[in-house]
C-alpha cells in the first residue's frame, strides 16, 4: 500500500510538472537600429529600452509583445533585437516599435515619430529615430513620453470617483497623438476626440467632441471628466503619472500610464552589447 501511494504521488508530481512547463521560446525576431540624427551627449550609464507593441484595438492600452533593455548603453546607435511569438500576430493588426533611452529613471531620448512594422518574414526590420527630450519644469523625472502614452484616468480632483466603464466601452483615458496635435480618448462611456496645443508646460484642449451613446450603467463620471478637460491650462508629469491643472495651478485630473502584456525589464539585460 505504501509503495502504491508513493507511486501515485510521484505520478501526480510529474503531471503537475508537465502542466507547469515553460512556454515555448519566441520563434520570430525584429531587428534594426535606433539612431539619432543630431550630435548629443548621453550619460554612459543610460539604459536603452525598446518594445514591440500591438496597437490594433482602439480604446485599449497598447499590448506589449516583446521588450528589450540594454543597461549602461551610453549614446546611440543601438542594435534592436526584439524576439516575439509569431502566433501573437493577427492578420490586419497594427504594430509599432517604440524605443527610448533613460538615465536614472528619467526619459532622455525618445522617438518623435511613429515607427510601424510589418511582421511578415520579409519585413521584420525597422530603423528607429531618437531625439532629445526637453527637460521642462513640467516634467519631473518623466519615465514615459507625454505624447502617444495611454493615460488612464484615476482621479477627478474634488469630483466624483472615476466609475467603471460601461459595458463594451473603454475605461476613461486619453492619448495625445505624436505626429499631429490631436487628442483621443474615452470618458468611460463615449469616445471623444479633438485637438490640443502644447507649449512648454502649457497644455490646452479645444474642439472636443464625443459620441452620443446613452449609458445607464457605468460612465457616471464622464460629464465631469469632459468638463474638466475643457478648462485645463497646464500639466505636470512625474515618473509614470500625469496631472492636468487649471488656470490657477490647481490639480484637476490625475492619470497613470497604462499598458498590457510583457512586464517591464527594470533590471534584466539581454546578452548583447550596444553598437
Amino acid at each position: 500500500m505504501v509503495r502504491r501511494a508513493a507511486g501515485a504521488l510521484a505520478a501526480a508530481a510529474l503531471l503537475l510538472a508537465g502542466c507547469a512547463s515553460a512556454p515555448p521560446p519566441p520563434d520570430a525576431l525584429i531587428t534594426g537600429t535606433a539612431i539619432s540624427r543630431e550630435r548629443l551627449y548621453v550619460p554612459p550609464e543610460a539604459a536603452f529600452e525598446a518594445a514591440l507593441v500591438d496597437v490594433t484595438r482602439v480604446g485599449e492600452p497598447p499590448l506589449v509583445l516583446a521588450r528589450q533593455r540594454i543597461g549602461d548603453a551610453g549614446g546611440p546607435p543601438y542594435a534592436l533585437r526584439l524576439p516575439y511569438h509569431q502566433a501573437d500576430i493577427r492578420p490586419g493588426g497594427r504594430y509599432e516599435v517604440r524605443a527610448a533611452t533613460t538615465w536614472q529613471g528619467r526619459l532622455w531620448l525618445d522617438t518623435p515619430g511613429v515607427h510601424p512594422v510589418l511582421l511578415s518574414p520579409q519585413f521584420r526590420h525597422v530603423d528607429v529615430i531618437l531625439a532629445r527630450v526637453p527637460q521642462l519644469q513640467a516634467t519631473l523625472d518623466a519615465a514615459v513620453p507625454l505624447r502617444q502614452t495611454w493615460w488612464r484616468l484615476v482621479e477627478l480632483v474634488d469630483g466624483p470617483p472615476v466609475g467603471e466603464p460601461a459595458q463594451g466601452a473603454a475605461p476613461a483615458h486619453l492619448v495625445l497623438e505624436r505626429e499631429e496635435a490631436r487628442v483621443a480618448g474615452s470618458g468611460g462611456c463615449n469616445r471623444f476626440a479633438g485637438r490640443f496645443a502644447l507649449e512648454g508646460g502649457r497644455l490646452r484642449f479645444f474642439g472636443l467632441g464625443s459620441s452620443l451613446r446613452l449609458c445607464l450603467d457605468g460612465g457616471a463620471s464622464e460629464l465631469a471628466y469632459l468638463q474638466q478637460l475643457a478648462v485645463v491650462t497646464s500639466y505636470l508629469q512625474e515618473g509614470r503619472t500625469l496631472e492636468l491643472r487649471g488656470d490657477k495651478g490647481q490639480p484637476l485630473l490625475r492619470f497613470v500610464a497604462a499598458e498590457r502584456g510583457e512586464p517591464r525589464l527594470e533590471d534584466e539585460e539581454p546578452e548583447m552589447l550596444p553598437q
